[in-house]
């Protein structure tokens, strides 16, 4: 990171913190402020740019959540972790089933979100399919179900409305293997609970207390032991909807700069596969030492690279977020 950007985050940071209720510290603008910039959402970052981006990008699509639509959550996603695949997408590391629990947790948070924004913003109410044995059957929409101010009861939705859940500091919305197919329209939001959430609201709900209790030992330890786990009231709950797109045309187009004998791309968007990899890596002559098109000398901003192909990117500086962008999509919804 340049000394001018580290600058320049430094100054526009403390009124960002602020607004997302957080602690500004150099953890802060390097994980959090600076992904503003890296996906493209402020190109140029000065006073105008920063304030446009704020109040018509962030403000207008930043939902807070409370300890109540966690609890909703949790006991949701509970009941239904078992219903999802035990593996990340295409990788064959199995994940530990309390991490599944979380990580259905925290896609549920941008679920519940979207849901505030559809009933805040334009009078929608919605249902989601958090019930054991409905993922399957509303595989393709996160919000199957829905009822406007004419409807007298809950209808299909016309769309059908994916979620992509990213953490704050994701820049991509990325869509894995064929799902790109079955959707019409894919909504990126950023869910900020830290990587100790799940943690802290089992702190909260007294568990540590009652299993501590088992030891006796342990008693006189139990206040250090709870004061490494965050309380849950210090946690930002916070989810930005950064915007939603459809997808019209698969041919993928970037922008990126080649330092040297790498290709880095900031700005992409289109099916991303391995002969799509293969022939940049022709076009710009990345090799390794044996000669050999080298595909790995080719980087993502904020990722580095992408786990599997196909799939299909939008960095979230191309996604629509405007009110006249929301209100077409919800004439069609």
């Amino acid at each position: 990171m340049k000394k001018k950007e580290i600058e320049l985050y430094k100054k526009f940071s403390p009124k960002l913190a602020e607004v997302l209720k957080t602690e500004n510290n150099e953890k802060f603008w390097d994980s959090y402020f600076s992904k503003i910039m890296t996906g493209s959402e402020i190109i140029n970052l000065d006073e105008s740019s920063f304030e446009e981006w704020l109040k018509q990008r962030l403000l207008p699509n930043l939902i807070f959540l409370d300890l109540e639509d966690y609890t909703e959550c949790a006991i949701e996603a509970l009941e239904t972790y078992k219903d999802i695949a035990q593996t990340d997408f295409g990788r064959s590391r199995q994940r530990d089933e309390v991490q599944l629990w979380a990580d259905k947790i925290r896609g549920y948070l941008a679920e519940k979100a979207f849901q505030k924004k559809l009933l805040m913003d334009f009078k929608i109410e919605s249902k989601t399919p958090h019930e054991s044995g409905n993922l399957k059957k509303y595989l393709d929409s996160d919000i199957p179900l829905i009822k406007k101010n004419e409807d007298k009861e809950f209808r299909k939705a016309k769309l059908k409305t994916s979620i992509k859940m990213t953490k704050w500091n994701g820049v991509w919305l990325d869509i894995g293997g064929a799902q790109y197919k079955h959707s019409d329209v894919f909504v990126q939001i950023k869910v900020n609970t830290g990587t100790e959430h799940l943690m802290s609201f089992l702190k909260h709900r007294d568990f540590f207390n009652e299993l501590l209790k088992e030891k006796h030992n342990f008693n006189n330890k139990k206040d250090i032991i709870l004061s490494k786990v965050k309380d849950f009231k210090k946690i930002s709950l916070f989810a930005y909807i950064a915007g939603f797109r459809k997808i019209d045309n698969l041919e993928f187009k970037y922008e990126g700069k080649k330092p040297k004998t790498r290709l880095n791309i900031i700005s992409a968007e289109g099916l991303l596969t391995k002969e799509e990899l293969k022939r940049l890596a022709t076009e710009h002559g990345l090799r390794d030492k044996k000669g050999e098109i080298d595909i790995k000398k080719i980087s993502f901003a904020g990722i580095n690279e992408f786990s599997s192909f196909p799939r299909f990117i939008t960095n979230t500086g191309k996604l629509k977020y405007k009110k006249e962008d929301w209100q077409n999509f919800i004439a069609q919804i």
